[in-house]
């Protein structure tokens, strides 16, 4: 396999970021306009709804995509790839349309009492939107292994603008929560059938060989996936337990603008996380440089996003959500050690040790919300602490895990600096002014470019190698 030049990837990464701005960031555009139309209350009903279904839908998926970077992988033709992803795209479909359809039944025949937060509704909406989840997500993985950028551009621009036209209209004829959840699900059914045409996925039934080998390889990620929805998703229940369903809406746009990091951070990921297998078998100290720019990456964005995003909600909201801006950098803490773990395991996914992937996931997930359920009763702060030091704890261990698995020649003292570093840096951004704000951003990013750059004592591996 002929590795991407410099140009290619730059071309790649610049596509999907310029896709991912109109899939994931229009929302944070959109975000000074929803909440003029919803409550802090509502907001937070729609942001239990999409936990919620972020939870159910890694059931349903089961996970298939990362089969499918796996053992897409290892066939050596186009033909042998494609039926790959063709059944792993029809395993999806059928998995999910099955469970679905156990949803609704059990959603319409439960008696729905009125003071549950969740309305029934919306419910329903969103078990049919569950139905094809997971198809999209093959699809568009897929899309990415054949280096389709254009297409992929275009599918999430069209269905994007098209989704932001139906919330829009929806919000404005008063139809509120629901019609935000229904004019996301047509807008989804719309993206379903271009990756149809475009990626060329036909139903294409899998063998049960096919299907004990693929979901033995991808439900310890699927249980990996839900248990770390504890440390990224549960952690809104605990907070309406804590605080209030208006506390919660006032987290969740704190954590819409946490989530610029990660949609920023997936360019990267999108060009990297397909390829990283082979890269990691051919040019091992490859594979290690790109991963610690990863991380290094991950880092920069971490520490422009709690200052500048500060400001930003300040500007863009009304005083409502005055409390959002408040909670940014809590909610930044949360989501940093969970991009970290994403770039560091590739050890463990290269020799296929999804096991220990979900045993680390569990024991991390059961510790911390164990701890959080004596804690949660002294406030939203004592949640977002928790959770952030837990996610960094469990990149630590996966790291070191993984190491120990398929040795990569990383300069382990940088990648401990990296997230020091950060640290220090967010937390004089959180207690300092706006000018010891920026001088902390300005001394921290100049700290992680040097780190990266000056040479300092190197892994023992490293050195064998060359590094």
């Amino acid at each position: 396999m002929r590795l991407p030049t410099v140009s290619d990837v730059q071309k790649q990464m610049l596509g999907y970021a310029f896709a991912l701005f109109f899939m994931k960031g229009l929302s944070l555009i959109m975000l000074p306009i929803t909440t003029r139309f919803l409550t802090p209350a509502q907001i937070g009903e729609l942001e239990l709804l999409a936990v919620t279904a972020s939870f159910i839908g890694i059931l349903l998926s089961a996970s298939l995509h990362e089969a499918l970077y796996r053992y897409c992988a290892e066939q050596t033709t186009k033909k042998q790839k494609h039926t790959t992803a063709s059944n792993l795209f029809t395993l999806t479909l059928l998995i999910s349309i099955s469970f679905a359809c156990i949803g609704l039944l059990v959603t319409l025949s439960l008696e729905w009492r009125e003071t549950w937060v969740l309305s029934r509704h919306a419910v329903l909406v969103l078990w049919v939107s569950l139905t094809i989840e997971g198809a999209i997500a093959i699809s568009l993985a897929w899309l990415r292994m054949l280096d389709k950028v254009k297409a992929f551009c275009r599918i999430c621009i069209t269905t994007s603008l098209l989704q932001v036209a139906l919330v829009l209209t929806s919000l404005q004829l008063g139809y509120g929560v629901v019609g935000v959840l229904v004019a996301g699900f047509i807008a989804h059914l719309v993206q379903f059938s271009l990756l149809i045409l475009a990626s060329k996925l036909t139903v294409t039934p899998p063998s049960t060989q096919f299907i004990n080998t693929t979901l033995r390889y991808s439900l310890p990620l699927m249980l990996s996936g839900l248990v770390a929805f504890g440390l990224n998703g549960a952690e809104r229940w605990l907070m309406l337990e804590g605080e209030s369903l208006t506390m919660v809406g006032q987290y969740a746009v704190a954590a819409k603008f946490a989530l610029a990091m990660c949609v920023l951070v997936q360019p990267f990921g999108m060009w990297w996380m397909p390829k990283r297998f082979v890269v990691a078998n051919s040019n091992p100290l490859k594979a290690a440089r790109t991963t610690e720019l990863g991380i290094m990456y991950v880092c920069l964005l971490a520490l422009f996003i709690a200052l500048f995003g500060h400001w930003l909600l300040a500007f863009a909201l009304t005083e409502d959500y005055a409390i959002a801006g408040q909670l940014l950098v809590g909610a930044l803490l949360m989501v940093l050690g969970k991009e970290l773990a994403e770039l560091v395991n590739l050890g463990l996914l290269q020799n296929k040790q999804t096991k220990t992937i979900l045993k680390v996931n569990l024991c991390t997930t059961v510790l911390t919300l164990i701890w959080c359920g004596f804690t949660y009763h002294w406030g939203i702060w004592s949640i977002m602490l928790s959770i952030g030091a837990a996610q960094l704890m469990r990149a630590l261990i996966l790291y070191k895990l993984s190491q120990r698995q398929h040795a990569l020649p990383f300069r382990s003292l940088r990648l401990g600096l990296y997230p020091l570093i950060t640290l220090a840096g967010l937390s004089v951004i959180q207690l300092g002014s706006s000018i010891q704000g920026i001088a902390s951003l300005v001394c921290s990013v100049l700290l992680l470019i040097a780190t990266y750059t000056i040479v300092l004592p190197q892994h023992t591996l490293a050195k064998k190698i060359g590094a």
